[in-house]
């Protein structure tokens, strides 16, 4: 800051209070930019400090990856269809478990190529850490040779094993007997079955 200096000792006074009132405004708007400064730096971390659980919450995120509708897998061994998987819809989760929340139908065959059992039930889930089906709600199995059929309100499928089994109640309908058990372990054709807790009662009828 430069001062010029009058001969008047009056005028140079006035000025010399000016100069010192100049000098104290700056000092006083270094004073507001340094905490504003400040402000602005405590402002940032906060904010960030504030962002990092949103951050971690999306590393751990283990919802739906995608979903596909009216889906229809086919898996084959040898250049056979052995299994047809049918579902409205289908959720692939981002940890690798897969669900059928809206109906599930799979279609067994045999290695000729022979549709031998269907499964159907109100929806379906596989973890990924175990290559398990479990069905829920309404499930069906129907042997289409023999004519019979398991009714169930949970049913696993093990497709490495082919093997179906449940620890629910059941009920087996054949063409002239209705079997009341509680649980049950059986091939995925259903070509046989055995109970884990067969039940006394057991009712016969005339097939028409």
């Amino acid at each position: 800051l430069v001062t010029r200096l009058y001969k008047n000792p009056l005028s140079n006074a006035a000025l010399i209070q000016k100069a010192v009132f100049s000098k104290g405004v700056l000092q006083a708007m270094r004073k507001t930019l340094t905490y504003s400064v400040l402000l602005f730096v405590s402002f940032f971390v906060f904010s960030c400090f504030q962002r990092s659980p949103k951050l971690a919450d999306m590393e751990t995120y283990t919802g739906p990856l995608f979903e596909s509708k009216n889906v229809v897998i086919y898996l084959s061994d040898s250049s056979v269809v052995k299994i047809i998987m049918k579902g409205p819809e289908q959720v692939q989760y981002q940890n690798g478990d897969i669900e059928f929340p809206r109906g599930i139908e799979v279609n067994f065959f045999d290695r000729f190529g022979k549709k031998t059992s269907i499964l159907t039930a109100q929806s379906g889930f596989k973890s990924a850490e175990e290559n398990v089906y479990r069905v829920n709600g309404d499930v069906v199995v129907r042997n289409l040779q023999k004519q019979e059929r398991l009714s169930t309100e949970e049913l696993f499928w093990n497709p490495e094993t082919q093997i179906i089994y449940t620890n629910k109640f059941v009920t087996v309908k054949t063409p002239t007997e209705l079997i009341p058990a509680e649980g049950l372990k059986a091939p995925q054709d259903f070509s046989s079955y055995q109970f884990i807790k067969p039940s006394a009662g057991q009712f016969k009828f005339k097939a028409f």
